[in-house]
């Protein structure tokens, strides 16, 4: 049971590490991290948990959108240390001109070193990624994108932080919904 525990909080912790990037949530970013951790993203960065969240808070800036998705995870629990291999591909939207997006697309391994301390759990203690690929390529422009979806914020106004997601066609909540969905979806 203790083995399954360690895994489900490690793999947690990877999950909440991508949902802080992709709604640049610079405290659960950095929640996933011990304090003396380090953080190894090749030639962009190297250095202490407060400094890269600072770090990759700005770089996110650069960004309309992104979404780092996790694939193949394989954790290896010995005490109150976990080796992690974890399989990830981040897409990353740019504006380019007038409309136009452009999407960056990056296969990466994170390979991490969690560790379990008291009082503060399954966290990073060391973290290297891995570049495996990367490409750019066209988008469909602003105007071509699908109608009708809620709108992402990269905050924590996002949907995803709601204890009580709204609904279409609730006149209390016509203002908050002019907000999450494109105004000619709000027929």
């Amino acid at each position: 049971m203790e083995l399954l525990a360690a895994e489900r909080d490690i793999d947690r912790a990877l999950k909440m590490y991508c949902r802080g990037i992709d709604r640049r949530d610079a405290e659960l970013v950095r929640s996933v991290y011990h304090d003396d951790a380090i953080d190894d993203h090749g030639g962009a960065f190297l250095g202490g948990p407060d400094a890269y969240v600072e770090w990759v808070m700005e770089h996110l800036l650069h960004f309309v959108s992104s979404m780092h998705t996790l694939h193949n995870s394989v954790i290896d629990v010995d005490g109150d240390v976990a080796r992690v291999e974890s399989y990830c591909v981040a897409n990353h939207v740019r504006r380019a001109e007038g409309d136009e997006l452009t999407m960056d697309v990056f296969g990466c391994r994170y390979i991490d070193r969690f560790e379990n301390r008291p009082e503060a759990g399954w966290r990073i203690a060391h973290r290297i990624v891995v570049r495996e690929w990367r490409l750019r390529q066209p988008m469909l422009s602003e105007a071509e994108q699908p109608r009708g979806f809620a709108r992402p914020r990269r905050d924590r106004t996002d949907l995803s932080y709601m204890d009580r997601l709204p609904a279409r066609g609730e006149d209390s909540v016509a203002e908050t919904l002019s907000a999450w969905w494109l105004p000619s979806d709000l027929a």
